[in-house]
């Protein structure tokens, strides 16, 4: 190295050419001042704590009680490699990750999510597919695995072509599983749906939903219910324990139960002939009046059932108060309904819906 080499060398190690600013910052901290121009030995900070794709609590840095392991973890060890630095011998820093949405746009005024259409309380639909099949509860069942985690525009069209093949529960449990698979395929989980389905179906052959025939569903509609039925048991109605006529089918979950019991219990039990008591005695309560379903359109629907008969309702405890005169007129308008604490509240003020479906003053 030659004396003017040399010479830059020890300049760098002197804490005199270190910015203020830096050293204020070394002082804070506690570190010394040579630290920026000693030869670190670390490496750079692994790719996978820069990997926007791996969060960083996934990823331990040693796993000591693991070593020898086909899964272990390798701790990081010192390397020879020099740490990358900027001329002024500070370490330099990962770049800063941009955020993925633009400050300068404001959100929309309207999360999509949060609001829905209503129509009129004298109509004689709210606009669910569990309506029109209110009366097929084979098909509404199928319907609700094919609903599960999807949207209705996504998923319907392909549900009634899925229909149009197998039209009937002894064609579904015969149906072609690679078949059915390929149909359902743009839906997303279509192993699982196939499956469900088709094992759906061969059950509700063998053991068909019967009156009077009541199996275990654990936890539901309540944490603890269903526990002190066995898995095999079946239960008659004058057994007080919770149990229900569809909970012994593949692939029936809360979403299922509450389709059906919405829908199609009273008609299975002879109770009324349809979902709103119709043909029922004067002191008949329909079962859609005990659900709490937890799907934001099964709520929307049974806000519409309750301002029906007057009352605005709240689905998480089942308790109602008396609709106001002015909510009661704005039911009868019909319009677009806003979530507010998982309840849908009907908007009073006077609205037109725009092509979107959102409101306009």
């Amino acid at each position: 190295m030659d004396v003017e080499a040399s010479t830059r060398s020890d300049k760098l190690k002197l804490p005199t050419q270190i910015p203020e600013e830096t050293k204020a910052i070394l002082q804070a901290s506690g570190l010394p001042f040579d630290l920026i121009s000693s030869g670190s030995d670390l490496g750079d900070i692994p790719n996978h704590l820069c990997n926007d794709d791996v969060p960083l609590s996934a990823t331990p840095l040693v796993s000591p009680k693991t070593h020898g392991t086909a899964n272990s973890v390798t701790p990081q060890t010192p390397t020879n490699k020099p740490s990358t630095k900027s001329r002024t011998g500070l370490l330099k820093l990962p770049p800063a990750r941009l955020p993925k949405v633009s400050p300068y746009f404001p959100k929309p005024l309207v999360d999509p999510e949060s609001c829905i259409p209503f129509p009129p309380i004298d109509a004689p639909r709210f606009g669910l597919v569990q309506e029109q099949l209110a009366h097929d509860p084979f098909r509404l069942l199928i319907a609700t695995i094919f609903l599960n985690r999807t949207r209705g525009g996504v998923a319907l069209p392909v549900l009634f072509k899925v229909f149009e093949l197998y039209p009937t529960a002894e064609a579904m449990a015969a149906a072609d599983i690679a078949e059915l698979i390929s149909m359902i395929h743009c839906l997303g989980f279509q192993n699982q749906r196939a499956k469900k389905c088709i094992t759906l179906a061969q059950t509700w052959l063998a053991r068909p939903p019967t009156k009077g025939r009541r199996y275990r569903k654990l936890h539901y509609p309540c944490p603890l219910d269903g526990r002190d039925v066995r898995p095999d048991e079946c239960i008659d109605d004058m057994d007080t324990r919770v149990a229900w006529e569809v909970a012994h089918l593949p692939g029936v979950g809360a979403y299922s139960l509450d389709s059906w019991r919405i829908f199609c219990r009273d008609e299975l039990r002879e109770e009324a002939s349809d979902w709103k008591g119709s043909c029922a005695t004067s002191d008949f309560l329909p079962e859609w009046k005990s659900v709490l379903p937890q799907d934001k359109e099964l709520r929307a629907y049974l806000t519409w059932m309750w301002l029906k008969e007057g009352w605005v309702w709240d689905w998480q405890t089942g308790e109602r108060s008396r609709a106001s005169e002015k909510m009661t007129r704005a039911a009868r308008r019909g319009g677009v309904a806003v979530e507010e604490d998982g309840n849908w509240m009907l908007e009073m003020s006077p609205v037109k819906k725009a092509a979107n479906g959102l409101t306009i003053q």
